[in-house]
């Protein structure tokens, strides 16, 4: 049953490993493929001080097979790809398509203790329905680096709310990753094809997920599997913030089709379900019209 493969994972702690090999230390797995039907991985690293490169981190003569999205919460991280090191510092990210071979350093001394976020995806890539650009084949073009703040250039301008981190058309269809500030609720729905998986940077976040409630706070990550419906709002002041991966991808379309008729599906800020499945059923994404948008069994 798909809702089997829901889970809600406290700060600090890890799903099992698909081998009986140990992680490095300072290593937890978030989510892994036999959690996620193969579709990806997520790992958290806090290093120790030093420079030494993670065990778990392919060597730079070896390129890689798979995408890999990196997120930096703290700290100061050399990402090398080939004989190239970008920096990247708190609320810096980067994608690195398969192809290009990859080797992360702590780039802060002794007295750094980075902290990061490992996405790999290790799924066959796909040409994502009307998007003419997601290549494969040319990794060193699909390669970037993302300073704090900013956000992959998409269809629509998009409020700083909803900072797109990779498109769908970046990962070829992979996944689409988001740093989301949950402003308001979001109505009980269900995603048909995608895995959601939610990791939250700060505040407290309502799970409603197949009518039981969760609350995920800082450091905890959740799995919302396809096919169940759920919901989710704010529980605190200021509103959380979260990291939102959508596997495979298409959010990003559905949060720039909301803003783009925000007058019409949205109204004394509380989403109106009817209006906006007139928009996101084209995305597989569809909300639960009938009944209170938010209630708990």
């Amino acid at each position: 049953m798909p809702k089997d493969r829901f889970f809600l994972l406290d700060a600090g702690a890890s799903r099992p490993t698909p081998t009986p090999v140990p992680l490095p230390p300072g290593t937890t797995l978030k989510a892994g493929p036999g959690d996620t039907e193969g579709r990806f991985s997520l790992l958290e690293k806090q290093w120790d001080g030093g420079t030494g490169t993670p065990a778990q981190v392919p060597d730079t003569t070896r390129p890689l097979d798979f995408d890999t999205f990196l997120y930096v919460r703290e700290g100061d991280l050399g990402v090398d790809t080939g004989d190239q090191t970008h920096r990247l510092t708190s609320g810096m990210c980067a994608l690195v398509p398969r192809g290009l071979p990859l080797a992360l350093r702590n780039l802060g001394g002794a007295d750094s203790t980075p902290h990061t976020l490992q996405l790999s995806a290790p799924g066959v890539p796909r040409q994502p329905e009307g998007v003419a650009d997601a290549a494969d084949g040319d990794a060193a073009r699909r390669f970037f680096v993302l300073g704090p703040g900013e956000a992959r250039p998409g269809r629509i301008p998009i409020p700083p709310a909803f900072s797109i981190k990779a498109r769908t058309a970046d990962t070829a269809g992979l996944f689409s990753f988001l740093e989301v500030t949950v402003a308001q609720p979001i109505p009980r729905h269900t995603h048909h094809v995608a895995d959601e998986g939610i990791y939250v940077l700060d505040g407290v976040l309502h799970i409603d997920f197949d009518g039981d409630e969760h609350i995920a706070g800082q450091g905890q990550f959740v799995l919302l599997p396809h096919g169940v419906p759920h919901a989710i709002r704010p529980g605190s002041t200021p509103p959380p913030r979260v990291l939102q991966i959508s596997s495979p991808g298409g959010w990003e379309c559905v949060v720039e089709t909301l803003i783009e008729h925000r007058t019409e599906v949205s109204r004394g800020g509380r989403f109106d379900p009817a209006a906006l499945n007139r928009y996101t059923r084209q995305y597989h994404v569809t909300y639960e019209v009938s009944g209170a948008p938010w209630t708990f069994r």
